[in-house]
C-alpha cells in the first residue's frame, strides 16, 4: 500500500487474510442409527467473525420444527466455533434423508442418514 504525504511517499506492506466463514456436521457425510435410538447431529461453525445469531436444520429441504409433538431438540454453543446439536428421540424410518444446517453467514453443511429397522 502507498500512501503520499506532504513530503513524498510512504510504502507499507500489508498483510490481509480473508476469513470466510465454514459449516460442517460432524461425521463422514453419513449417519446410521437402528430405529427407535437417538439420532444425534452436530454442526461446527468457523472462522465467523461473530457467532451466527441463527442456525437452521433442515430434513430433506424442509425447516425442521423444534416444538414438534416428537423428542426434537436443538442446542446451540456460541464461540469462535459455534456448535448446533440437533437431536432426535426415537428415531423412525421416515427420519431418514438428507439434515442440513444453515447460517447466513457460511455455505450450508449436509450429511445423510439413514435409519434402518431392527431384523
Amino acid at each position: 500500500m502507498k500512501v503520499s504525504t506532504g513530503t513524498g511517499i510512504v510504502s507499507y506492506l500489508v498483510h490481509l487474510t480473508v476469513a470466510v466463514p465454514e459449516a460442517f456436521i460432524l461425521g463422514n457425510g453419513e449417519y446410521h442409527v437402528e430405529q427407535g435410538s437417538t439420532i444425534n447431529l452436530v454442526c461446527v461453525i468457523e472462522k465467523s467473525p461473530k457467532p451466527p445469531e441463527y442456525i437452521f436444520w433442515y430434513h430433506n429441504d424442509r425447516m425442521i420444527n423444534y416444538g414438534s409433538s416428537r423428542e426434537v431438540k436443538v442446542h446451540n454453543e456460541p464461540g469462535s466455533k459455534t456448535q448446533s446439536r440437533l437431536t432426535i428421540r426415537d428415531a423412525q424410518i421416515s427420519d431418514s434423508g438428507n439434515y442440513t444446517c444453515k447460517t447466513a453467514h457460511a455455505e450450508p453443511a449436509s450429511t445423510l442418514v439413514y435409519v434402518s429397522q431392527d431384523i
